[in-house]
């Protein structure tokens, strides 16, 4: 890392570890009866293997990238990881790191989180030069929801390399109803990627509420003004489940009684 870049990340992780053990290692809660020691940093410990001092130190090791990243998911699956200061962690290592495994779990963690207040450090990520950060950044748009992700959303539907960043981008979307996602949406109905078309297609009607299907034309030259509201986005379905959807078998035809 640079020096200037290298100061941050350390900033950064002062400021975590400080928060840290500031909050979860208070003396006078050993319960002098029994010898045990009954801290919220004990307990954690127990629950998870590690104390939120350990695993904040590992998010911010400057010397194992994959400490960095195996610490940041620790951090990420607590509901207190989900909040600050943790958050502001999370984002300088999506701006500092070099490991791009590490620079993921970050953008994963923020948009677990869905804190609009980062709307803008996960849009950034939308042009990191590893494809797979860029999928994890579109994805995360897809809960952290901000006017700021518009504009880097549109031109990476419309113009990335990697099929699923098109296909996570057109997705997201259909959380702004503006006419211009609506036009770039309609670009993106010719793609080459089907799972691109599907998803800017699911996009357009969740937005105009009607379906007028994969012509592009006929949606471009849709206005959403004086519609009617835009759908609910429907909850994405695992793979799982829409296999098992293909083998279930349809209810048996109702049979009429002889009279």
């Amino acid at each position: 890392m640079r020096d200037g870049r290298r100061n941050r990340f350390f900033l950064a992780a002062c400021v975590l570890l400080a928060a840290c053990l500031g909050g979860c290692g208070k003396s006078g809660d050993v319960d002098s009866g029994s010898g045990k020691d009954w801290t919220l940093n004990a307990l954690l410990k127990k629950l998870s293997g590690r104390s939120p001092s350990q695993s904040v130190a590992m998010a911010f090791d400057p010397n194992d990238a994959d400490r960095r990243r195996e610490g940041i998911v620790a951090l990420s699956k607590k509901d207190w990881g989900l909040k600050e200061p943790y958050l502001k962690g999370y984002a300088a290592i999506l701006r500092t790191d070099e490991d791009p495994l590490v620079r993921a779990a970050a953008v994963r963690a923020l948009g677990k989180a869905a804190d609009p207040n980062y709307v803008g450090d996960v849009s950034r990520a939308l042009f990191d030069r590893v494809t797979f950060v860029r999928q994890d950044a579109a994805g995360a748009l897809d809960k952290l929801i901000g006017e700021t992700a518009i504009e880097p959303l549109r031109d990476r539907a419309a113009g990335d390399a990697d099929q699923d960043v098109r296909a996570y981008c057109a997705r997201a979307l259909r959380h702004y109803r503006r006419d211009d996602v609506v036009q770039t949406l309609a670009k993106c109905l010719v793609d080459k990627a089907f799972s691109v078309r599907h998803e800017a297609h699911a996009s357009l009607v969740a937005l105009a509420g009607r379906d007028l299907g994969y012509d592009p034309q006929a949606w471009g030259n849709l206005a959403l003004k004086g519609l009617g509201p835009a759908k609910a986005p429907e909850k994405r379905k695992s793979w799982w489940d829409r296999l098992w959807r293909g083998f279930k078998k349809p209810p048996p035809k109702p049979t009429t009684q002889p009279g």
